[in-house]
């Protein structure tokens, strides 16, 4: 966020490693005065080597709580996005699977874009996850290596 600019368009939220009390400040008293609020996508957690740390929906997260707005999510899990890949990579979605590690941002997109969903247990999501989940993968696999070994085997 650039908290130079007199006059914002609109308020967009990210992950942000640099995040400061002074951003977040900004952030609501420009959603209190009513401006568009846009996030990048509602992953609450970021997988790092050392541990899971803030993702943008815990930021969306404290600033709803400070503010009563929810942002409009542009990026995972929205159709839209998917639709987006889609037509840049000339791909129709009955013939693509969305890989991804979480259930409400990779599954649900892919359910909601007509693509095949398939799950790696290597991230967020955990298998006791999967069985209370509305966003059911079509498949299920412990990491990517396994995935890959998987089309590998399917290909001989």
């Amino acid at each position: 966020m650039d908290l130079e600019s007199e006059s914002p368009d609109a308020v967009v939220i990210a992950f942000d490693k640099t995040l400061t009390y002074a951003k977040l400040e900004r952030a609501c008293l420009l959603l209190s005065e009513g401006l568009p609020y846009i996030a990048t996508n509602p992953d609450r957690v970021c997988p790092t080597e050392y541990g899971y740390i803030p993702d943008c929906g815990s930021i969306a997260a404290l600033i709803e709580a400070a503010t009563g707005r929810t942002p409009r999510f542009i990026g995972k899990p929205e159709p839209a996005f998917a639709r987006m890949a889609l037509r840049f990579l000339g791909r129709q979605a009955d013939h693509t699977a969305m890989v991804g590690d979480r259930l409400y941002t990779d599954m649900a997109m892919a359910k909601r874009a007509g693509m095949a969903g398939i799950l790696v247990l290597s991230g967020e999501s955990t298998s006791e996850d999967v069985e209370t989940s509305p966003e059911a993968p079509d498949f299920v696999f412990p990491s990517v290596h396994e995935l890959h070994e998987a089309l590998r085997n399917a290909r001989q």
